[in-house]
């Protein structure tokens, strides 16, 4: 699983790891679970947090890897603390072969 998180939005750290936290329940929750799910769920649940520069970029990604036939779960916030409701804040792509996955994320650096 692949997380990728806005990084113009100026997002502490703990507000960070919660919206990963939300992307990865919610692929988990609302994702395919079939051999590929059962691989990752035993390979230990592996996910690599990688970021882009703001809102078009990640539009642009999820596109590019729901295009590529992947699971993609954006996650957009309430607005309760440090950004506005229903701004896009971060996505999982996955779980899915990281094959598949890394076309589409090669480029991005971690977080």
């Amino acid at each position: 699983m692949v997380l990728v998180v806005r990084t113009d939005l100026g997002m502490g750290k703990g507000k960070i790891a919660a919206q990963v936290a939300h992307a990865a329940v919610a692929a988990v929750l609302q994702g395919p679970h079939g051999t590929v799910f059962t691989t990752w769920l035993r390979a230990g649940q592996p996910k690599v947090v990688l970021k882009v520069t703001g809102e078009a970029a990640l539009t642009d990604l999820c596109a590019r890897a729901t295009d590529a036939g992947l699971p993609v779960q954006v996650i957009h916030d309430a607005g309760r603390t440090q950004v506005a409701a229903g701004t896009a804040t971060c996505c999982a792509i996955g779980p899915a072969v990281p094959a598949d996955i890394d076309p589409v994320t090669a480029a991005l650096s971690l977080l």
